[in-house]
C-alpha cells in the first residue's frame, strides 16, 4: 500500500483509544529494546532515515506496546518526506500514551509531519485528548487498589491521587504534594507551575495502592524477581505514563513527586539532565523541617554516610560523580552515589545557591551536561577549590541520629516500620500504656505536626528533644485519628 493513502487515525478516534502503557516481558535472549533504539537513533543522527525506519520497526515489533518506536519511526519517516506514515506512526504513538506536545511541536525530525492537515487538528483537539487521557488513566489507577479509593485532585498542579489510606491520611498526603510543589517552584524549577508551562502537559496520576495493588504494580513494572525483594521497593514515578506509585507517605512520595516536577521542566527545555542532579534534587526534600510554615532541606540519614565515607578517605569526588551515567549509577553502590549527590545540593542549598546552580546549568547545558561548569560559575572557583570548601562542609554538618542507640531520649516503648502512614506501635512495657496514651497496633504518623512516615524519620525527629521534655503525637488507631501527649524518658 503506498504511505500516502494509508488509512489513519482521525482525532475522535484518538480520543477513544488513548490509553496507558503497558510494560512488556522480553523473551529470554531477545534483544533489548534500549540497544535497538540506540541503533535507530545512531542511524539518525548519521542521515540514514531508511536504515532508521528498519530499526524502529524493528523496535515495534518486540514493543508493540510503546510509544517510543512509533514516535520515532514517525521521525525517520518524516526526514523521508514520508507525511502519511509519519501521521500514521505519530497517531499510534499518541493512541498508546505519548503526551508531549511541546516535542512534537520543536522536533525537526517531525518538519514535514507538521505540514499535514492531521497536526493542526492535533494542536486544536489537544485539551480533548489529554482530558480523555486523564479520565482513562484514572480508571487503569483504580485497578491497584481493591477497595473503594479516596480520591483528590490539585487543579492548580494538573495532580490526580487516589489512594487506599483513609481520607485523613490522603488529604495530608495531597496537601504535602502542593507545599512541595510550591517549594520546588520557589528554589528549584520556578515554572514548573506557571499556567502557561501547565497549559498543555498531562495530568499526573499520583496511586498510593494497598499491599495487593502494590506488589501487582511491582511485578509489572520490575519484573517478577522483584517478589523476593518487595520489601526494598519504596516506589517509582513512571515518565512514559505520567504515574507515580509510592507504598509510603514519606521520603518515597517526596523524593518521586520531585521527580515529576523536574521531568516536566526538562520536556519544557528538551533535555535530560545528569543522574546526579536528577536524584540529588529529588532526594533533597526526604527529609525537611519546617521553618517559618515552609518545608527546610536538613541534614539526614543520607548525609551521615557521605560523613563517613569522608571520614575514611573513600569518597568520590565530585567530578566522578557528575561523570556517571544512569546505569552505573543505580547498579554499584546506588546508595553512596545518592547520599553524595544529595549532600552537593544541600550543600549548594545552604549558601542560596540551588535555584542560581539550576539556572545556571540549564543555559549552559549543551555545552556542559555535567554540570561541573555551572557549579565552578555559580561558585566562582575551580572544581578543585570546590572540592575542598565541600569537603570541610561535609565534616561540620551534624550526624544525625539514625537509631534508638543515637539518641538522648525515648519514648519507652517498642516501634516499627508500618505499612506507609506511619510507625507501629509494637511493646508497651510497664506502664506505658497509661504514660502514652497509645496502645499496641496503633500508628504514630507525626511528632509535633511533622510526619513520621518510618522509623529513619521518627528517630530524626525524636533526635531534636530532651528527656523531659513533652511531645505531640498524632496517632491512628484502625480509621480513627487522635493526638496524645508524652513526655520523653531519658534513655
Amino acid at each position: 500500500m503506498n504511505p500516502m493513502t494509508r488509512p489513519r487515525l482521525p482525532i475522535v478516534t484518538l480520543i477513544v483509544l488513548l490509553g496507558v502503557l503497558v510494560t512488556p516481558i522480553y523473551a529470554n535472549g531477545g534483544p533489548k529494546p534500549s540497544a535497538i533504539e540506540a541503533r535507530g537513533i545512531a542511524a539518525m543522527q548519521a542521515g540514514d532515515y531508511q536504515e532508521a525506519e528498519t530499526v524502529f520497526r524493528q523496535l515495534i515489533k518486540l514493543r508493540s506496546d510503546s510509544f517510543v518506536g512509533y514516535y520515532n519511526l514517525g521521525a525517520a519517516l518524516s526526514m523521508q518526506g514520508d507525511v502519511g506514515g509519519a501521521v500514521d506512526a505519530i497517531s499510534q504513538a499518541i493512541t498508546i500514551g505519548f503526551s508531549d506536545l511541546n516535542q512534537i511541536k520543536r522536533d525537526p525530525d517531525l518538519e514535514s509531519f507538521r505540514s499535514s492537515g492531521f497536526f493542526g487538528d492535533l494542536v486544536e483537539n489537544w485539551q480533548a485528548l489529554i482530558e480523555a487521557r486523564r479520565q482513562n488513566d484514572l480508571e487503569n489507577m483504580k485497578l491497584l487498589i481493591t477497595r473503594r479509593p479516596e480520591s483528590r485532585t490539585d487543579e492548580a498542579h494538573k495532580i490526580e491521587l487516589l489512594s487506599a489510606h483513609d481520607a485523613i491520611a490522603t488529604d495530608e498526603a495531597i496537601e504535602e504534594l502542593a507545599m512541595i510543589a510550591t517549594w520546588a517552584q520557589g528554589n528549584i524549577f520556578p515554572e514548573s507551575a506557571s499556567p502557561e508551562v501547565l497549559e498543555d502537559l498531562p495530568w499526573i496520576m499520583v496511586v498510593l495502592p494497598d499491599r495487593a495493588g502494590f506488589a501487582k504494580w511491582a511485578i509489572k513494572v520490575f519484573g517478577p524477581s522483584v517478589r523476593n525483594s518487595m520489601s526494598s521497593v519504596g516506589g517509582a514515578y513512571e515518565h512514559q505514563n505520567r504515574r507515580l506509585v509510592a507504598q509510603d507517605l514519606g521520603a518515597t512520595i517526596r523524593h518521586e513527586f520531585i521527580h515529576v516536577l523536574h521531568w516536566r521542566d526538562m520536556n519544557r527545555l528538551g533535555q535530560v539532565h545528569a543522574p546526579w542532579i536528577q536524584e540529588g534534587l529529588a532526594s533533597l526534600v526526604e527529609d525537611y523541617d519546617m521553618v517559618g510554615g515552609k518545608p527546610v532541606p536538613v541534614a539526614s540519614w543520607r548525609t551521615n554516610i557521605v560523613k563517613r565515607m569522608s571520614e575514611r578517605h573513600r569518597m568520590p569526588s565530585i567530578e566522578k560523580l557528575a561523570s556517571t551515567e544512569m546505569n552505573a549509577f543505580t547498579a554499584k553502590r546506588p546508595l553512596a552515589k545518592y547520599a553524595q549527590a544529595r549532600a552537593v545540593m544541600l550543600y549548594l542549598y545552604d549558601q542560596g545557591l540551588l535555584g542560581k546552580f539550576y539556572a545556571t546549568y540549564t543555559e549552559q547545558y549543551h555545552e556542559d551536561p555535567t554540570g561541573i561548569s555551572a557549579l565552578e560559575t555559580v561558585l566562582a572557583q575551580d572544581l578543585n577549590a570546590i572540592e575542598k570548601d565541600y569537603r570541610n562542609w561535609i565534616e561540620r554538618l551534624e550526624a544525625v541520629p539514625e537509631t534508638g542507640k543515637d539518641l538522648s531520649a525515648t519514648m519507652g516503648i517498642g516501634i516499627e516500620n508500618g505499612t506507609g502512614d506511619g510507625v507501629v506501635v509494637k511493646e508497651l512495657p510497664g506502664n506505658a500504656r497509661s504514660r502514652t496514651g497509645l496502645h499496641v497496633g496503633s500508628v504514630i504518623t507525626a511528632i509535633n505536626g511533622h510526619p513520621t512516615r518510618d522509623l529513619f524519620e521518627l528517630i530524626r525527629i525524636i533526635g531534636k528533644y530532651e528527656p523531659g521534655q513533652t511531645i505531640t503525637l498524632s496517632v491512628r488507631r484502625g480509621k480513627l485519628h487522635s493526638t496524645t501527649e508524652v513526655e520523653l524518658l531519658a534513655r
